[in-house]
């Protein structure tokens, strides 16, 4: 694995934490608090940018946006209490189908403007 797909994980990563933290500060009385989902929303979109030097876009963002999902559902379940009924689980394998999908038809892209 390259160190731009290790960047593209780390934004993943990072756009979780700043999802959660939106959840956890709603209501928020101080100001600081309330600014870091922003600060760690800039710090992913960052990242994202990084892995986007060697990863085609579409592939970067549909893996970032689609593990995001993913993880937000899981700590959603597991923080928040959030339901995860067997048709949202569904989804989220439907999703994380379409994501491998996406990144192996890149790559036979990729393949293909090679042989012309």
């Amino acid at each position: 694995m390259s160190f731009h797909w290790f960047v593209l994980l780390a934004a993943i990563a990072v756009e979780v934490v700043a999802t959660s933290s939106l959840k956890a500060t709603a209501g928020a009385a101080s100001h600081i608090v309330a600014v870091l989902p922003l600060v760690l929303i800039g710090l992913s979109f960052g990242l994202l940018s990084i892995a986007l030097r060697v990863i085609p876009v579409a592939v970067a963002y549909a893996v970032w946006e689609g593990l995001g999902i993913i993880g937000i559902a899981a700590v959603g379940r597991i923080l928040f209490g959030e339901d995860l009924s067997v048709m949202r689980a569904v989804a989220l394998v439907a999703i994380l189908g379409g994501i491998l999908l996406l990144e192996r038809g890149a790559g036979c892209g990729a393949e293909r403007e090679g042989e012309r």
